[in-house]
């Protein structure tokens, strides 16, 4: 764009009819005679009137329209015009006007070029970046900056111009009271510079809501936890090899985070780091504190020998996580982060006095393991297929079921999600998954279909097949003319083959031979393009597809499936009633339950997992005792009284 204004540039009205800017050194006689003085020295030598009066003010009005000089053509005494320069030609000299640069050149050449400078872009590509360059070109043939940040405009939350007049406009004032001013720094960090942000108390509530909060959430979580075990993060954590792959893969994406915010800083693309530190926060609170949990619940000690290594590991990971996340968020967030760091960093090791004294984080290229990241974003890619597809189904998460097939890009996919099956699972609440790239050919095929793999064209992928029941029927417009009176025949014997192998011989180019019912009349041959395959969703199957990647979810509920998710509905209701309760998240209680017999069934299938998983020392089956927090509720077609008291 700048070199677009430059090519196309007209004359510059530079005077303006203001009292204060910069004054034009243009002195026009009354004889039409005009001098154009070049600067002070040569003003001073000229001034027959006012010198003294001038002398030791900047070169702005009223000072500078004291001196008087003597016309050079007729000598009579000449005042300077009254008009002073457009106020972009004070802009323009800024790093002249203001770094001595007529006084002290090598104080100056310290500070210039400028590395650095920053505006909104409309208009300033023929305003302030034109007259900079122009005054550095004429006094020093060169560049006055090295990079520009230009940015488009503010507006307000619809879209609109803000002004005073319409009642629009927020005061800084009112928006750092109302909003805090890190809500407001992160909305203008994360904002695409090329856009207009439109701003206002919404855009600052949904900030706190996508990023802000969820940081508070996870901080807080940390500190409850830490607190109840007494974490010390001074102490020796587990080395990073030896922690989980849950572990391993936060601390890869955290490197990785640190080295795209690096070098989005470095680069001038705030954005893009805020961004970046979005995404990563998605994954540690929505991925690894969650599936975390149980891990700072269970009971355990803390403690270098003989303690719980997998619940220390987790208090290491997510510790180093939180602090290091901070430092990197600190220019973007002083207040929060600096909040988070007394606490969190300043008082467990006596660190430096404030985040913003402490070092930069650094990232460590050898603890970022990128298969294990995209095995993990996989999981979490087909987890929120697999929860699509119980939403499809109808069925809760909590209740668990028997299958799910997972169709995969490749062989090397399908190992990556073999190492983290188990989390796919959990996530998924199934019992097996059973997992198929789409290239190649299943050995259940082979047994099914009597091909020879070794004859396939390279790359031809024929696991998708398996995957669906299919459905085939004639391409007309090319059966009809082909076989006239026939077309019906065919179109009877291709609906008695199986549409699975109708579908391989047509991926791998073959003609499908069709039988004839006349003994006396040959076989039908159908090219691959005379017939139109179909995707068929399996019987008891709920299915999403995505791209390459689809996911089958098995959705008959046996009879000890219903029990075991009737107990995980049971154990989310308890788990309701101890927070209603305002009991701390440590505290044990005794439940007390009645209901119907199915009740007792899923208590005794069930019972030690819900007593676990609720800190219930006993389940007791009887009236809730004195004292007890009580609730009816209707689960499943159930009608249950449970009582919860704590011991």
């Amino acid at each position: 764009r700048e070199l677009d204004w430059l090519r196309n540039m007209d004359d510059w009205m530079i005077s303006k009819k203001r009292y204060y800017g910069l004054a034009l050194p243009i002195y026009k006689c009354e004889c039409g005679w005009v001098d154009v003085i070049g600067g002070e020295n040569e003003l001073r030598e000229r001034a027959v009137e006012g010198w003294d009066e001038f002398q030791g003010h900047s070169p702005h009005r009223p000072w500078i329209d004291a001196v008087k000089i003597l016309c050079a053509e007729c000598g009579k005494r000449v005042s300077r015009i009254s008009d002073v320069g457009n106020a972009w030609l004070d802009a323009g000299i800024v790093p002249f006007a203001t770094l001595k640069y007529r006084e002290d050149k090598d104080y100056w050449k310290k500070w210039f070029p400028a590395d650095w400078i920053s505006e909104s872009f409309p208009g300033q590509f023929r305003n302030w970046f034109y007259s900079l360059l122009t005054m550095s070109t004429a006094l020093e043939n060169t560049e006055p900056f090295k990079a520009v940040f230009s940015y488009a405009l503010m507006r307000d939350e619809n879209g609109d111009e803000m002004h005073k007049s319409r009642g629009n406009a927020i005061w800084f004032e009112d928006a750092a009271d109302r909003m805090g001013v890190d809500s407001m720094r992160w909305a203008f960090a994360r904002q695409n510079p090329a856009a207009n942000v439109n701003f206002g108390f919404g855009t600052a509530d949904e900030v706190r809501r996508r990023f802000i909060i969820p940081l508070w959430n996870v901080y807080s979580f940390f500190v409850t936890y830490a607190n109840i075990d007494q974490y010390d993060p001074a102490a020796p954590a587990p080395p990073i090899g030896e922690r989980s792959d849950l572990d391993r893969w936060i601390i890869s994406e955290l490197n990785q985070l640190i080295q795209e915010v690096t070098d989005s800083l470095n680069a001038f693309e705030p954005d893009r780091a805020a961004r970046a530190a979005e995404g990563f926060m998605e994954y540690l609170s929505n991925w690894y504190v969650r599936r975390s949990r149980r891990r700072f619940w269970k009971a355990g000690i803390l403690s270098e020998q003989g303690g719980d290594q997998d619940k220390l590991s987790a208090y290491s990971t997510l510790y180093e996580c939180l602090a290091t996340l901070i430092k990197l968020l600190a220019p973007f967030m002083p207040f929060l982060t600096e909040d988070i760091y007394q606490n969190l960093v300043r008082s467990a090791n006596g660190a430096r006095e404030s985040v913003h004294l402490d070092d930069y984080p650094v990232a460590d290229a050898a603890l970022i393991d990128q298969r294990l990241s995209d095995a993990t974003r996989l999981v979490m890619k087909l987890s929120s297929m697999g929860r699509a597809a119980r939403q499809k189904s109808g069925i809760k998460v909590r209740q668990p079921l028997k299958t799910m097939k997972v169709l995969v890009k490749d062989a090397d996919e399908k190992l990556l999600l073999e190492a983290l099956s188990e989390q796919l699972q959990e996530e998924i609440n199934v019992k097996e998954v059973v997992i198929v790239p789409r290239a190649g050919f299943d050995d259940r095929m082979k047994e099914q279909f009597s091909i020879d793999v070794d004859l396939f064209p390279a790359g031809i992928g024929l696991n998708d097949i398996y995957f669906w029941d299919w459905e085939v029927s004639p391409q007309m417009m090319y059966v009809g003319p082909k076989f006239g009176p026939r077309a019906r025949e065919v179109t009877e014997a291709l609906s008695e083959m199986d549409a699975r192998e109708v579908v391989i011989n047509m991926r791998l180019g073959r003609k499908i031979s069709l039988p004839s019912k006349d003994k006396s009349m040959p076989p039908v041959e159908l090219d691959p393009m005379d017939v139109t395959p179909m995707k068929v969703v399996p019987k008891g199957f709920s299915i999403v597809e995505e791209n390459l990647y689809a996911v089958a979810l098995e959705t008959e509920v046996t009879a000890d499936l219903k029990l075991e998710g009737q107990a995980r509905e049971l154990v989310h209701r308890i788990q309701n009633m101890r927070r209603s309760a305002d009991f701390d998240i440590s505290d044990h209680i005794v439940a007390f339950y009645q209901g119907s017999a199915e009740l007792d069934r899923i208590i005794e299938a069930h019972g030690e997992y819900i007593r676990q998983e609720t800190l219930s020392r006993e389940l007791v089956k009887s009236a809730p005792a004195d004292g007890a927090y009580v609730e009816e509720h209707k689960m499943d077609g159930l009608v249950v009284t449970i009582g919860v008291k704590q011991v």
